[in-house]
């Protein structure tokens, strides 16, 4: 079959992917590691072991995308016709190879990251990484047509992401605890506001992705809530979820302006979080066709991806911060890696 390479580049996600793998490196090295480092702690992952973690978890991924395209082909070819690569591009045998080899990668990677870390720090890296591969297969299979434990599922294992960086820095973190311990609580709370804004925006979108998708997956007989209950009771439900955001994200942002050292910080989140949420909730309860449900999956993408950046306390402001910022992490990873 031809190879195109556009329209296999959109069926690999790739700035989906991107940013799985921003949303876990702005907190962990912006964040979680130079706050233990500042707390005069050692932290647990090199630099090359970091590099396993993100590979698996990108990988992760991929191989959830990959699945769900497999399991979605009669469906894909009613809702996004002009973007079907299975069976016009690949057949099905090969994306059943080039999954399989996905997760043939990621058990290399997880095992290459269960061995060059202390044993101390348990098996995780071991049984995590196949076990999220098991639940996305799943998800795929069976859990993708139901009303909403799928769309919660997906929600949870995405908000999963950046906590996951808790995993092998908590021994790191638990003696960084006693030199600074309301530093470390604090920058933990950070981390799981991480995860908690990434599992509320990514339920939502999985939402809206219902509403988007009813045409096909009324006709492939998916049970999903708006063919279930129909698409007002579910814009109802999907808005209730977007409410719900925006009201956490209008807290922060009070938050921030009774306690953040920037006072732009408030403008820039209420431009780039809170009013594209607001347009997102809008649209959703107002939409009348798939177009206008694409729209705010688009605009609540600008909310999660400016969420990444946006919910760091502090950023280096000058040069000489950045610097030294980057010499104390080739310092410990120079320590860690001898």
């Amino acid at each position: 079959m031809k190879l195109p390479i556009l329209p296999v580049l959109r069926m690999l996600r790739l700035p989906n992917l991107v940013i799985v793998a921003i949303s876990q490196a702005v907190p962990y090295w912006l964040l979680l590691r130079p706050e233990i480092m500042r707390a005069g702690g050692v932290p647990g992952l090199t630099l090359p072991q970091y590099g396993w973690l993100s590979l698996a978890t990108v990988l992760t991924t991929l191989g959830g995308y990959l699945i769900n395209d497999y399991f979605d082909r009669e469906i894909d070819l009613i809702n996004r016709p002009d973007k079907v690569v299975i069976g016009k591009y690949w057949s099905v045998g090969t994306l059943l190879g080039f999954y399989f080899f996905v997760q043939l990668l990621i058990s290399v990677a997880a095992l290459q990251l269960y061995i060059s870390m202390p044993k101390q720090h348990g098996f995780w890296a071991l049984w995590l990484f196949p076990t999220v591969s098991l639940l996305l297969f799943i998800y795929a299979w069976q859990l993708k047509c139901t009303s909403f434990y799928g769309n919660l599922l997906v929600a949870v294992l995405c908000g999963i992401t950046p906590v996951l960086l808790l995993l092998p820095e908590s021994r790191s973190i638990w003696l960084a605890s006693f030199h600074a311990p309301k530093a470390i609580q604090q920058v933990i709370g950070l981390v799981w506001l991480y995860g908690l804004f990434s599992f509320i925006t990514n339920l939502f979108r999985e939402q809206i992705k219902d509403l988007e998708d009813i045409q096909g997956d009324a006709a492939c007989g998916c049970h999903t809530l708006p063919v279930k209950k129909g698409i007002r009771y579910a814009q109802k439900l999907a808005g209730t979820t977007g409410l719900f955001l925006l009201f956490l994200l209008v807290a922060l942002m009070f938050y921030w302006k009774e306690r953040h050292s920037h006072p732009q910080s408030v403008v820039i989140g209420s431009l780039l979080l809170v009013l594209p949420t607001l347009l997102s909730v809008l649209i959703v309860f107002r939409a009348k066709t798939k177009t206008h449900f694409s729209w705010a999956s688009a605009t609540l993408k600008l909310t999660m991806f400016s969420g990444i950046f946006l919910l760091l306390p502090y950023w280096p402001t000058s040069r000489e911060e950045w610097k030294k910022q980057l010499e104390q992490l080739e310092l410990y990873s120079s320590l860690l890696g001898e």
